[in-house]
């Protein structure tokens, strides 16, 4: 069995080694391939420097070669390729980031670098792994034009019984932008949106559901990475702001409480809070800070539920918000769409709110002609019902770049290289004369946690390379609009998908339903309408499209709340109440808890509604922390017990808290019922004395004169 696999071995290597000069992309002669297409030797990257090569540079490549082979692997080594010529398109980034072990087109990186080898390990067992370190001048890579070149880091090795001779076990693609000095290349202004917000799972009360905020506002948070790594390129970066985090920030600051299984607990990040809220502050002072409207609310979800109003509040309260958690003036027109889209009637709602900046995803609005490229027109117009707003167009690409997993350096590495080529090449690609040269780095989401390993290099890159500028949102939105007509792409069924549920958005409705009514009743609901209201715009926020258990305990939070608060204002009657005829006055004590007045009004119902009639009450003033009684005018039908459900009313006659259940008899039908009888026994006694009369007038008349002559 043996002497067969190597005599296929043989074989392979013979065809490969026939093979080999077909194509410009085929394996370097004496490097042959596997032929299964599976790699059993993983390359991880651990350092990959310079990111951004100078011509006296030394390029510097360490990592480790990991195998996962059934058996030994001998004779492992590492060796670097790279692509014959720059890359000429962003689409060929996709194909080398995406091309396998053998891929059908050829390799992309078709060239051995001379030199760039070095041994790994003469053995390495199944699970074995064993670190590598290539260092090679920059001008021996042989690059001839400026651009950006694909380079691979090739695994060779040879199984025992399986291959002649080492073939690749292995590969990893990224990628090397080389601008020496003296190139032709027209900068590309790029402007980074650097978005702050969290999952805002706070309740009415201030009560957080979890220690996730507090955590990530503390040092080494994501809050705070974003802040520290943020603020050392402060000029570079345009910052935008959910106001509910910065309104949790600035409460906790005041002393909090978390909810940990099922207890509150103290929290004990005070200070972080308040060091996060000064550093902000500072470093946005000079660049400004753009609020999003109140908790990222989903605006698509929220109008389509029937509650634009809710929308309108989260943008127009929003920057006041802001502005008092930071101490400074905060301006907050922008919306961004959660995962780049939005629907027509959410986009109208928005701009009727005041909403003058939309931020997309550049697929949401493509060319009208797709054979017209967009790279570099980040600006765009949208219509809407009340005119047409600005819309700022994220870069996808872009986009997934920083999106890609970051578990790992290698994963880093590999992202950071991949966003350097895809902005080279958009740079490249784009005429020098053209008026719109300018791309939107953003996230898919304002929640994102990059690692600073991969944002530090990267911002610094906009700052040195030469293909790259900084420049600010503010500016971005002061360039004129691109004359390229575009449309709007829709609102795919994926995209609806998306939004918070029907079910989730229901429960909303009705919650908000109840709080109005709450605020209907009080006469001046100031200091408890409100932290319900915002504490329902949170449970509205696009945040619980992908933690939607984490809302419905948000949810169910607010309706324990409501309940509370509500049942502050109660009838307390219990009890029968009897009626001495068919209608009578039911006494009824209500009582007011809250620490102001309240106005409401009293139906009875009974149960069944037929047997109960009874004109509502209105108007009924009770003070702070009084009770009252009034009596209201029933009328009963029938003897039996009649349960009535006391029930208080808002000013419009909806139904307010949990009725009170009294029970209503009537004495009125045990009377008439006497009197039946009585009247019955009369009549039968009348009757009996008639019979009898009778009888005997007739017993008299049948004796006659006869009898009288006896």
């Amino acid at each position: 069995m043996t002497g067969t696999r190597r005599l296929v071995g043989l074989l392979l290597v013979a065809f490969l080694g026939v093979a080999a000069p077909i194509g410009a992309a085929a394996a370097a002669p004496g490097v042959p391939t596997v032929d299964d297409g599976q790699a059993t030797l993983r390359i991880v990257i651990d350092e990959l420097v310079p990111a951004i090569p100078g011509p006296d540079d030394v390029l510097r490549i360490s990592g480790r070669v990991i195998s996962s082979a059934r058996t030994a692997v001998s004779d492992v080594s590492v060796q670097l390729r790279r692509s014959e010529s720059p890359l000429g398109t962003r689409q060929d980034v996709g194909q080398v980031f995406g091309a396998g072990l053998t891929p059908a087109t050829g390799d992309p990186d078709a060239r051995v670098v001379a030199g760039a080898s070095t041994t790994v390990d003469a053995s390495l067992p199944p699970g074995g792994r064993g670190a590598f370190t290539l260092r090679v001048p920059v001008a021996d890579l042989g690059f001839t034009e400026a651009g950006t070149y694909a380079l691979g880091l090739e695994a060779l090795a040879r199984e025992d019984g399986v291959d002649a001779t080492s073939v690749r076990k292995g590969v990893v693609r990224t990628f090397l932008s080389w601008y020496p000095p003296g190139s032709t290349v027209t900068p590309i202004q790029l402007v980074w949106l650097w978005p702050l917000a969290d999952w805002p799972a706070r309740t009415a009360d201030g009560t957080l559901l979890d220690n996730r905020t507090p955590a990530e506002l503390s040092p080494g948070g994501r809050l705070d990475q974003l802040l520290q790594i943020g603020g050392r390129f402060r000029s570079t970066v345009s910052w935008l702001a959910d106001p509910a985090l910065l309104q949790t920030a600035a409460g906790m600051t005041q002393g909090y409480q978390v909810l940990q299984d099922g207890a509150l607990v103290v929290g004990d990040q005070e200070q972080q809070a308040e060091t996060w809220l000064t550093e902000l502050s500072d470093v946005t002072r000079a660049a400004g800070l753009r609020a999003l409207p109140y908790a990222d609310i989903d605006a698509s979800a929220v109008t389509r539920a029937g509650m634009s109003n809710d929308v309108v509040r989260a943008v127009t309260q929003g920057p006041a918000v802001a502005s008092s958690a930071l101490g400074s003036a905060v301006v907050g027109d922008l919306y961004w769409a959660p995962f780049g889209r939005i629907n027509r009637p959410a986009l109208d709602v928005l701009a009727s709110a005041g909403v003058t900046t939309l931020v997309l995803s550049a697929d949401a609005m493509p060319a009208t002609d797709p054979a017209q490229p967009t790279d570099g027109m980040a600006i765009a117009a949208l219509p809407t019902s009340v005119g047409s707003i600005r819309t700022v167009l994220t870069d996808p690409g872009l986009t997934k770049t920083l999106s890609l997993p970051q578990r790992s350096a290698s994963d880093v590495i590999l992202a950071r290289q991949r966003f350097l080529a895809e902005t080279a090449l958009i740079a490249q690609a784009l005429p020098a004369d053209q008026s719109a040269r300018a791309v939107v780095a953003a996230p898919s989401s304002v929640r994102w946690a990059p690692t600073a390993s991969l944002l530090s290099p990267l911002l610094r890159a906009t700052r040195t390379a030469p293909w790259l500028s900084a420049l600010s949102l503010q500016d971005l939105l002061t360039a004129p609009t691109s004359s390229t007509s575009r449309q709007r792409a829709g609102y795919s069924s994926h995209a609806r998908d998306a939004e918070l549920g029907e079910d989730y958005m229901l429960r909303v409705s009705r919650l908000n339903a109840r709080l109005d009514v709450l605020s209907s009743i009080i006469d001046d609901p100031t200091g408890i309408s409100e932290p319900f209201a915002e504490a329902l715009l949170r449970s509205e926020s696009s945040a619980w499209r992908t933690e939607p258990l984490a809302g419905e305990r948000l949810l169910t939070s607010i309706s324990e709340g409501l309940d509370e608060e509500t049942a502050r204002v109660r009838v307390l009657s219990v009890g029968t109440i009897t009626f001495s005829g068919d209608t009578g006055r039911v006494p009824v004590t209500i009582t007011n808890e809250l620490d102001r007045s309240v106005t409401v009004g009293l139906d009875l119902r009974g149960r069944p509604a037929l047997r109960l009639s009874s004109e509502p009450l209105t108007g009924i003033r009770i003070e702070a922390g009084k009770m009252a009684s009034v009596d209201i005018v029933a009328r009963v039908v029938g003897g039996d017990p009649l349960a009535v459900d006391v029930q208080l009313l808002g000013p419009e006659g909806e139904s307010y808290g949990k009725p009170a259940t009294i029970t209503v008899t009537s004495t009125a039908y045990a009377r008439a019922a006497a009197w039946v009888v009585a009247a019955a026994f009369l009549a039968i006694l009348v009757f009996v004395v008639v019979g009898v009369t009778r009888r005997i007038r007739k017993a008299q008349a049948a004796r006659g004169p006869s009898g009288l002559g006896r």
